[in-house]
């Protein structure tokens, strides 16, 4: 029987089989791993890559964050320059360098901030800031990720009306990856699992933390929360 790794896992997701992806949103836990700062790691891709090597070793999940939605639009101005960020650039090497080191022993994910997000970031229009979104996800799918969440947490979906983002799932799909919406459907998408750290649950599908994990995270009961989630 063949072994199912965590990016056979993410592929049989995207294609709509029934699996489980346990994916701590755990980018700022790894950098105290790591010792570094919190505030600049994310801006260095040997630093991020090495980082996320720590969280890895430390709690084995099946998944790593190799961004942060709020990372990704912190200093941008306009849409344009969501693609030709700093931290864009660090995010997409370390997603090449982890693919290159583990292979399918890890399923790469990137968090990336959705149209309202960006709209409400930027002073952009729906179209501009889906257009944003797809050149992210391009870049990050290029470089090896398997899943993508598209996150607008609290941000004014008035400004993103929710018009599907079907170029987006298509994209991912030609890719053989997920293209989610941060735990309810939206745009189209289908939806993580958020599952509380205090309360965690073997499900189908990929099942994240309902928010990004402080880095002063306990290490114990995140590796536990792994451990269920898995099953």
């Amino acid at each position: 029987m063949p072994v199912i790794t965590p990016r056979v896992a993410a592929r049989a997701i995207a294609a709509g089989r029934r699996a489980t992806l346990a994916v701590p949103l755990a980018l700022h836990v790894s950098a105290r791993i790591a010792e570094r700062d919190a505030a600049e790691f994310v801006y260095d891709p040997t630093q991020l890559a090495n980082a996320l090597r720590d969280l890895i070793d430390a709690i084995d999940p099946d998944g790593v964050p190799v961004c942060d939605s709020d990372v990704l639009l912190a200093d941008c101005a306009c849409a344009a320059e969501l693609v030709t960020s700093t931290q864009l650039r660090a995010s997409v090497e370390a997603t090449r360098r982890l693919r290159a080191s583990y292979g399918d022993r890890i399923a790469l994910v990137a968090a990336l901030p959705g149209p309202a997000a960006i709209a409400s970031q930027t002073g952009t229009a729906y179209d501009a800031a889906a257009d944003a979104l797809l050149a992210l996800g391009k870049e990050l799918l290029g470089a090896g990720a398997d899943v993508l969440v598209v996150h607008d947490g609290a941000h004014d979906e008035t400004r993103a009306p929710g018009a599907p983002l079907t170029t987006l799932a298509n994209v991912a799909r030609f890719r053989q990856a997920a293209a989610l919406s941060h735990a309810t459907q939206r745009y189209g998408l289908p939806a993580t699992v958020p599952l509380d750290l205090r309360a965690p649950a073997h499900v189908p599908g990929v099942a994240v933390t309902p928010a990004v994990l402080p880095r002063d995270t306990d290490i114990a009961l995140l590796s536990d929360w792994v451990a269920v989630v898995r099953g």
